[in-house]
């Protein structure tokens, strides 16, 4: 299963996690002013892709690095990051995809981002990292076991209407539950072991969890 790793223009990782992050990719995508990240750790990406309205160095980056793939595109009908996940599904047989940078700054591209990922092919592993939290999505075909993370604080938020939503290692266990923005969710709850657990029958599911 190969692992594709996006840098957005969020809240820039740290240089720990990044490195971590790149050490488990297979493909690394600098999306737009992404760049900076992985400039400031003097690392490279695969690919550098975007409309570059956020990465001012275009030239620089082509006289500096002539071997780097640059996709330029300003269709201003998608974002820089929909441009990406077009780039990883055509050019990489990718079924995890690790985004940092794509929370923090701006609420918009936060909720922007995290109504993008619902539509990533459902048997894909998506999640948002960043050193305080991170966001997995959960798919019929993409269910989410947690490791090592008892008493962490875990929120269980339907995007959409889903049912039999189901858990097994938190304090406030979910059993064939159906969950909607309207209705049930399972905010705060808590891991209560090192093993978890969550599935859904329909719907998409974000898991947030905290580092701290």
């Amino acid at each position: 299963m190969e692992e594709t790793l996006l840098i957005l223009n969020g809240n820039p990782p740290s240089e720990e996690l990044l490195t971590w992050r790149l050490d488990e990719a297979n493909h690394i995508v600098a999306v737009d002013g992404g760049w900076y990240a992985l400039k400031k750790a003097d690392l490279l990406p695969t690919v550098i892709i975007g409309d570059f309205d956020s990465c001012k160095e275009l030239e620089q980056i082509k006289s500096n690095y002539p071997d780097l793939e640059i996709v330029l595109s300003t269709d201003q009908d998608t974002t820089d990051l929909e441009k990406a996940i077009r780039w990883v599904e055509t050019n990489t047989r990718t079924k995890k995809l690790i985004i940092l940078g794509g929370l923090g700054k701006r609420s918009d591209h936060f909720l922007s981002n995290l109504l993008i990922s619902m539509c990533i092919k459902e048997d894909w592993s998506v999640v948002f990292d960043d050193d305080h939290e991170w966001i997995s999505r959960v798919t019929p075909a993409s269910p989410l076991d947690i490791g090592g993370r008892k008493g962490s604080a875990v929120s269980i938020l339907p995007l959409v209407s889903c049912s039999g939503v189901d858990s097994k290692g938190l304090k406030w266990e979910l059993n064939n539950t159906s969950l909607s923005p309207g209705g049930r969710i399972s905010q705060s709850n808590l891991c209560t072991s090192d093993e978890v657990e969550i599935r859904c029958r329909e719907g998409c599911l974000m898991v947030f969890l905290s580092k701290h």
